[in-house]
């Protein structure tokens, strides 16, 4: 009953009644759902929603520009990694024009070796245009994120993709592509797969592109696969 009255926003007595109003009847109800417990989401929740409720469908599109990266009050962040997996902005090995085409931050910090290679990659590939890794600010130093529905908690979360970069087409124009980088063994994870489905949503809409990158790719530095 809670957990159908906080889906609903109406009362665990109204959600009771209503139940036991039904062909099956509370205990039933409550009997099935406790073996199939899938059920509560998909079928019991969305049909008394639909007894409740009246949709209104409509379409809104709103155009608006997101910060990469939010300036704290005291004008800087502290981040901390391993020294393998730091890149600064002057750094010695940084070319010009490769400088000119990254950082968001002055310093970037990898989870993983794997992003790190390909951030070098993609940074010296000449199709790119603009590259950051936005994959560190996963705690609202950022306004760049996707919303998207935990298959486990069904509560609305926010996740962060690793990299934004601007690719340059054939015919010239220009396309931003979010990247994940993902182990292997985690490519299929059900958490992985729903924040992948609601980025390509956005993605799409905002005439973007989304791909998710095993970390095995990354390493043996198959990145064309996102040109």
């Amino acid at each position: 009953m809670a957990e159908v009255s906080r889906y609903l926003n109406r009362s665990p007595l109204e959600v009771e009644d209503l139940l036991d109003a039904t062909k099956e009847g509370t205990d039933e109800l409550v009997a099935i759902t406790n073996e199939f417990n899938e059920l509560l989401y998909d079928e019991i929740i969305p049909r008394l929603f639909r007894l409740l409720f009246d949709l209104d469908e409509y379409e809104k599109k709103d155009e608006y520009e997101v910060d990469l990266i939010k300036i704290p009050v005291n004008g800087y962040y502290e981040v901390s990694a391993a020294k393998d997996k730091v890149v600064r902005m002057h750094d010695a090995q940084i070319k010009e024009d490769e400088r000119a085409k990254s950082f968001h931050l002055d310093t970037y910090c990898f989870d993983s070796g794997s992003e790190n290679w390909l951030f070098w990659d993609l940074l010296r590939e000449q199709r790119v245009r603009k590259i950051y890794f936005t994959g560190m600010l996963t705690h609202g130093q950022s306004d760049f994120f996707v919303q998207y529905i935990d298959p486990d908690s069904r509560t609305v979360r926010s996740y962060y993709p690793d990299f934004i970069f601007q690719r340059e087409e054939p015919d010239g124009s220009l396309k931003y592509v979010i990247v994940e980088v993902k182990a292997d063994n985690q490519i299929e994870d059900a958490v992985v797969q729903a924040k992948k489905e609601f980025a390509q949503q956005m993605a799409v809409a905002s005439g973007m592109e989304y791909r998710l990158l095993k970390s095995s790719d990354a390493d043996k530095r198959n990145f064309r696969m996102l040109l």
